[in-house]
């Protein structure tokens, strides 16, 4: 009576098998059994097959030695049958097969032809032994495909084994969606890339309208509101890029509020936010306030002509010379007219028409903005060189900076300029190609902003602004920024075998 067989247990993904030491290096051979899976000898503990010392040397490249052919097979032990030439796949104990041993091993060899290999099978949209079915199962070890009735399944789990060579089986629709991933992965990131970026916020038409409106209703709330859509945008786009990146396309862009989590939905994308405009625009903020103020001496800012009139405005002041001629009623009608003018101009009325008047003017002008940024040109050269500069970093860092920030989610990432520098050399070319197209998103959202502004100047009203301008603008900035989201993410998912994201 031979000695008892060491017996050893694996891990894959595929389920838990039971085998000895000869055959499981075999499977380590193959390729069945990678060094992430798990291992255990006898009773003992989980470990890494990597990490076992009596598979180090298969791992390395030792080919391991034929296994015993099988001489019988009993229900006791409940292993599997071998084809000849083949080693015996071995399920759990608490594992057992479904048929009679008999009856199982003489259907086996009923349906067992000669060894199909991958070259011959015709196409694995069809079963190798049945033409006439679509496949089911495909085996990673010969790779041939078969359909729901071909593959032997072993245990209470119904785990199946391919007819031919004896190894696992897989669902083919799965492996199939793994190959399709792998090849869009490994295409590259190019215009197609921007075409899906602009179709992906329309799949979800539904949250795509309410997210719109919701974040222009915000904008049009004052302080508090502005300061919600901007948790509402910066989580939606940290949702969106960490979502993508990870190969998760047809997932919404907006947040699970199912679980809504003050800290995770609200608090991080605030926390996020502040942190991309501290190492993007913090720069900028400094030297406009610099301007603005006059912080450091000489360096203030011209004021504008409106100021200027208002200044002049201002001195005109009446005198006893102005009273004087209003009282006599033979006084030039040329000058009672000026001084009744400069009499009108004391009215409290008269000051709050002006500045409503002012007010709805330059709610009207779309280029305002604009004309103050060249106002801020005139300081000195190097505050001037200094503002552009800062302009550049922002405007080239901020892609980069949402990209941190939507697949680390880390504050201290974000502010840490180095952790997005490395992820550019990483990338290489690929986040050129991303900023570039960020860039026309942002020049197309820019010039739809003015052009909305024109039509809807009619509607500014003094004090309060254009508020069918902000609410449309509001509403196709969720859209741009959501299409930006995911250029960053569809860049990341390309690169994520050298940035170390783990993608489905």
């Amino acid at each position: 009576m031979s000695a008892e067989v060491e017996k050893w247990r694996v891990s894959t993904i595929e389920g838990v098998f039971e085998t000895d030491l000869e055959t499981l290096k075999q499977w380590i051979h193959e390729g069945c059994v990678l060094p992430t899976d798990k291992v255990s000898k006898g009773n003992l503990n989980w470990i890494d097959a990597g990490l076992a010392p009596m598979l180090r040397a298969t791992f390395n490249g030792e080919a391991p030695a034929p296994p015993p052919a099988a001489t019988e097979a009993s229900l006791s032990d409940t292993s599997v049958t071998p084809l000849p030439d083949q080693h015996p796949v071995t399920p759990l104990p608490d594992q057992h097969l479904q048929n009679e041993p008999d009856d199982f091993e003489l259907h086996l060899a009923e349906i067992a032809p000669p060894p199909v290999t991958r070259a011959s099978a015709s196409s694995t949209d069809v079963c190798a032994n049945h033409p006439a079915k679509a496949t089911k199962h495909i085996c990673r070890g010969c790779a041939n495909s078969f359909c729901e009735e071909c593959p032997k399944f072993v245990g209470t789990s119904k785990i199946a084994i391919c007819p031919l060579c004896g190894d696992l089986c897989g669902l083919y629709e799965k492996q199939r969606s793994k190959a399709v991933h792998q090849e869009f992965q490994g295409s590259g990131f190019g215009l197609n890339d921007l075409g899906r970026a602009l179709r992906y916020p329309l799949q979800h038409k539904v949250a795509l309208l309410f997210g719109a409106a919701f974040y222009g209703f915000c904008l049009l709330a004052g302080f508090r509101g502005r300061v919600l859509a901007s948790v509402i945008m910066f989580g939606c786009i940290s949702h969106v890029i960490s979502q993508v990146a990870w190969g998760r396309l047809h997932r919404s862009f907006m947040p699970d509020f199912s679980a809504f989590s003050v800290v995770d939905d609200v608090v991080m994308p605030l926390v996020l936010g502040i942190g991309i405009t501290i190492v993007t625009w913090g720069p900028t903020i400094v030297l406009l306030c610099v301007l603005i103020f006059g912080l450091i001496s000489g360096v203030g800012v011209a004021p504008s002509e409106g100021m200027l009139s208002q200044g002049e405005e201002n001195s005109e002041q009446i005198s006893h010379e102005d009273l004087s001629i209003l009282t006599d009623p033979n006084a030039d009608p040329h000058k009672q007219a000026e001084a009744a003018k400069k009499l009108d101009q004391l009215r409290p009325g008269y000051q709050i028409s002006k500045d409503a008047e002012k007010s709805q003017k330059e709610l009207s002008d779309p280029t305002a903005d604009f004309r103050m940024l060249l106002g801020y040109l005139q300081a000195p050269i190097v505050i001037v060189l200094l503002l552009l500069v800062s302009l550049a970093w922002g405007i080239f860092y901020y892609p980069m900076a949402l990209a941190v920030a939507g697949y680390t989610e880390s504050f201290g990432s974000v502010i840490n300029p180095m952790v997005a520098i490395d992820t550019i050399r990483r990338m290489g070319g690929t986040y050129f190609k991303a900023f570039g197209m960020v860039l026309v998103i942002q020049m197309v959202g820019f010039v739809v902003a003015v052009i909305v502004a024109m039509i809807t100047a009619p509607f500014a009203l003094p004090f309060f602004g254009n508020l069918p301008a902000t609410f449309i603008d509001g509403s196709l900035t969720f859209y741009f920024n959501l299409v930006i989201a995911c250029i960053l993410g569809l860049s990341l998912f390309k690169c994520a075998d050298r940035l170390g994201i783990s993608t489905e």
